[in-house]
Order: structure tokens, then sequence, then C-alpha cells
């Protein structure tokens, strides 16, 4: 991956992770917000239902008072009847005033004692269904009639009621109290949230949920009903901090799962990322690099090379290797490579029975136990091929577990070859203990012939030690004629290199086949 390529995968992860934040963001959001309206709307509610709990506990104590009183014998206002009706006044909890009816006029009261002149009640402002008549915000003979207050009237006494230390008269506020019996009356609160033609159809219509605008009507006094119209001010000065730590979720939000977003679509790009899912998900894949004989020119074997693509382009060889090696999934990958490449050969019916197939194995695999049980590649041998092992030079197969592996491989019937010979681990003693089959003369060399360089004045010391070993010898990196023509004099049997062919297809390496034969 070059550098134009990473800073394109850069900004593209930079956009998605922005995406994904964004998308993040938004459910964040949703969720919160839904729950948060929830929690405040509850809240409305509940302050709705405690007015009206309110006016209830008023009215309540207001119809106790007066039952009370009506069950008395009093008939007339006498000073017997004034003492007890002070005496209920004491009791009552929200009752301010009590008067006494004889005829449809009021002649006497707690405080003003009995009158001089009796007073005629004025039209009510509304009966209610259990009886009783109401006048709001009617003037107090109390105080001359320069002071206001709700009058509630049963039987042959009055009360009135100390509404405003339970929910006030303001006009500012953000609910309405009132009644909708035969005819609609406002008691308290806003006078203009509630239009007066209001049926009663409106009223069994549930508010949207997403609406601070709805209506509750008292369980008991059904037709007393508030309506409340929430202050956008005032729900956002008392749930200023729920607001707060919702911007800083949501800034949290955002933050971290762009951070967490780009990190994982960078992290899917990385080299040990892309290894381990290709291993997983069968990414590696088989070409095929032909070997011939350099006397007669034919294609005899194969070379299997492991390569590497997925949605991100090409991984090579010599960034992958390290990798794999670093996972310790040298053998899975081995056993994956072999089994990939013997089914595409097996499979292609132009392949020659006892073509001989050569595998890269990892030398470190040689001294693990219950590694290299390649028992497996025999039973799926079934055109005979030679199955050679290619060992890179390495001072981990000069110990004794590898070179027991490696003569119960061979004595199986396994080719062996050491792979890049002359640049590695270079020990003769060791050659004649691991008693391979062929020596790989490493395309370092072949490729200094033409310069006459010392290392390639090395080569004839080579053949001289394949001689004295019985190996043969392979020489990688021909890409020429001429480098072919100076191998063939120096008695090498075999040769592979770009000349012959490039790492290929199982098709293209039938063609190199039928091309030589």
């Amino acid at each position: 991956m070059n550098k134009n390529d990473q800073k394109q995968y850069f900004f593209t992860d930079n956009l998605k992770a922005i995406g994904f934040s964004t998308l993040s963001v938004v459910a964040i959001t949703l969720i919160l917000g839904i729950t948060i309206f929830t929690f405040v709307k509850e809240r409305e509610e509940s302050r709705a239902s405690e007015i009206l709990d309110s006016v209830r506990m008023v009215f309540r104590d207001a119809e106790i008072t007066l039952d009370y009183l009506n069950a008395l014998p009093y008939q007339k206002c006498d000073i017997d009847n004034l003492i007890e009706m002070r005496k209920t006044l004491f009791r009552s909890r929200f009752v301010k005033e009590i008067g006494f009816y004889e005829d449809g006029k009021l002649l006497c009261s707690t405080y003003l004692g009995l009158l001089k002149e009796p007073v005629k009640e004025a039209e009510p402002d509304f009966h209610t269904q259990l009886g009783d008549v109401f006048w709001i915000n009617t003037p107090l003979e109390l105080f001359d009639k320069q002071a206001t207050g709700t009058i509630v009237k049963r039987g042959r006494y009055n009360a009135v009621l100390d509404m405003d230390s339970v929910i006030g008269y303001s006009y500012t506020q953000d609910w309405q109290l009132f009644y909708n019996g035969e005819q609609f009356y406002h008691m308290a609160g806003n006078p203009d949230l509630v239009d007066s033609t209001l049926s009663h159809k409106e009223l069994k219509n549930r508010a949207s949920f997403f609406s601070l605008q709805f209506m509750q009507c008292d369980e008991r006094y059904t037709k007393t009903c508030l309506k409340v119209k929430s202050d956008q001010g005032r729900v956002i000065d008392l749930h200023m901090g729920k607001i707060v730590l919702f911007v800083f979720i949501m800034l949290m939000t955002a933050a971290l799962t762009h951070m967490l977003s780009f990190n994982y679509l960078r992290n899917r790009r990385s080299l040990e990322s892309r290894v381990s899912k290709g291993l997983r998900e069968h990414k590696f894949y088989c070409l095929y690099q032909p070997f011939v004989d350099l006397r007669s020119g034919q294609v005899i074997g194969c070379e299997v090379l492991s390569r590497f693509e997925d949605d991100f382009g090409p991984i090579y060889p010599d960034e992958f290797i390290p990798q794999i090696k670093e996972q310790d999934m040298t053998w899975e990958f081995t056993v994956e490579m072999i089994t990939a490449a013997m089914k595409e050969l097996n499979e292609n019916p132009d392949i020659p029975g006892g073509f001989k197939v050569s595998f890269n194995l990892f030398p470190f695999d040689f001294t693990r136990e219950g590694c290299l049980d390649l028992d497996f590649l025999l039973e799926i041998n079934t055109k005979n091929f030679k199955l050679v092992l290619e060992i890179t030079e390495d001072e981990q197969i000069a110990t004794h577990s590898a070179v027991k592996h490696i003569k119960s491989l061979k004595s199986q019937g396994f080719l062996f070859a050491i792979d890049d010979f002359g640049v590695g681990y270079s020990n003769l003693s060791q050659l004649k203990v691991l008693n391979c089959d062929y020596l790989k003369i490493d395309r370092s060399f072949v490729m200094d012939m033409e310069d006459n360089s010392i290392r390639s004045s090395l080569i004839p010391h080579i053949v001289s030690i394949a001689d004295g070993l019985n190996v043969d010898l392979i020489a990688e990196g021909v890409e020429n004629i001429e480098q072919c023509n100076e191998l063939k004099e120096l008695t090498i049997g075999f040769g592979q290199g770009w000349l012959f062919g490039k790492p290929q297809t199982v098709s293209a390496l039938v063609k190199s086949i039928q091309n030589t034969q």
C-alpha cells in the first residue's frame, strides 16, 4: 500500500468514522431525548395532578364543613349557631369564613356576626353536579367588597375558600383551572388557555406524546379540569442540569464513537489484522512457478508460492510471512496452502502424474512435536506427485528434534530441498545429517554470474559440494539464455526463474508444460 493509498484510506476512514459517530449521536440523542422528555412530561403531569389534588382538598374540606353544619338543627342565625359556626371554622383547614342563609339571604357570618340588614345572594357563576353553588372571584362582604374570593354554598351555609394558599390566581401561569359543566367557567390560572366552547370530546382526546400541552380532570369533581401548556422557560430552568448533562453526553458520544470507529477502520487495514482475517477467511491463494530440466528444457515440476489479496489490495510475501510467524500460525498456514494447491493440481487433468510439486515449510515447525503431521498430504496425493519439502537454511533445522522429523518424513517418501543455499546457515556436517535431495542455489549467485563477481565464482564450489553429497542442484532466478547456458556448462541439472515462467495459475502452468513437451 503506497503513501497515496494510505492518505486516501485515511481520508475515507475519517469520513466513515464521522458518519458513524453522527449516526451514533443521532441515535443516542433520540434515545436520551425521548427518555428525558418522558421524564419531563411525567413531572409536568405530576405537577398538574398535584394542583388538582390541592383543589380537591379545598373542595373536600368545604364539603365536609358544610355537610356537618347542615346536619345541625339550627334553622335561624342565633348566638348558638354562630358559636357552632366559629368552632367549625376553627377546625377547618381551607375555609376562611362561614355564612348562614335563609330564603336566599345571608343573615350572619363567623366574622361579621348578625347582619343588620340581610344580604341577598348574587347570581351564582355555576352549579355543580353535587348540587353546590359556586361564586368565583366574587366580592366579599367581610372586606366591604374590596377583596374577592371563591364561595361555595350547600344547603343553609356557605364557605369562603382559601384557594390562594394552594393554587393562586396569577394570570402569568401556564395552566388554567376551569369548570366545564352545563356551561364553561374559568376558575384560576391563565384564562386564555382554554376556549370557552370546549366540548366533552375535546376533554377526552389524549394529547400527543411529544407535547407538553394536555388536560386533566379531577377524579371526584369530574367537571373540574386543568389545562396545562408548560412554559418552556420554566421547564428549561427546572431541568437545566439534565440539559447540560445531555449536551455533555452528546459530545462524549461523538468523540468516543469517532475514536473507536476510526481506530476500528484503521485496524482493519493494518497488516496484522488483514493477515489474521485472511487466514480465517481463506484469502491466501496459490501460484505455481515451474522449474525445468536444463538439459531437455522440459518443465518437470513447480514450486507452490503463496499470495494474498483482499479488498484493500495485495500483501506481498516479504510482508505477510513475518506476520504469520509473529501470530504463531505457521503450521495452520502451511496446511491451508498445501490443501489448496493439491486440490487444484489434482483436479486439473493436464497436470501429469509423477510431477514434482515443491512446498515451502517453516524451519521452526520442524522443532515442534505435533507439527509436520503430513499424513493427510499422502492421502490426497491421488496423482502420485513427487512431493518436495523446501526448508530455508536455518540453525533451527540443526536441532535434534528437527533432524528426527526430517528423517521420519523422508522415510514416508517425501523429498527435501534446502532453499536459498549459500546465503543462510551453511554447515556441511548439517547437510550430511539432513540427507537432502536438492540444493537450491540462491538467485543472488545467478544474477552475479554476468558480472563475474566473487559470489558467482562460488557456484563451482557449490557444484562440488552437491557432487560430494550426491544431491541435485536447482538454480533459482534464471532470467535469460546466457545464464541458462552457463549453468548447463556447470552441469547444474535444474533451473527456475522468469526465463521459464513467472508464478502463475494452474491453467498457465499447464500451457508451460505443454509448450516444453
